[in-house]
């Protein structure tokens, strides 16, 4: 879906959202898995396993349904970038 976006918005949008889900995940991700792996079940690790599984399963299924097919396209023909002159501007 991102492609149908000028350029620059993408690049703003994934360094925003690259910033925030590592910032979010250098202090979630360590403090849960420490968590689970502290109480000594096996049980509780694989389920947190299996729920981080489900999660990147469900963003694969949103891109089946949501995404844009780009494949073998220039980024210029799906969505032009904001830096490029209309021919009415000139």
């Amino acid at each position: 879906m991102s492609e149908i976006f000028p350029m620059e918005t993408r690049a703003l949008a994934i360094a925003f959202f690259y910033a925030v889900g590592t910032g979010v995940g250098e202090i979630t991700g360590p403090l849960l898995f420490g968590k689970l792996i502290g109480s000594g079940n096996e049980g509780n690790v694989a389920i947190g396993f299996l729920i981080a599984a489900a999660v990147m399963a469900v963003g694969g299924i949103v891109e089946i349904f949501y995404g844009v097919k780009a494949e073998q396209a220039k980024l210029e023909d799906i969505a032009m970038p904001l830096t490029t002159a209309d021919e009415s501007d000139a």
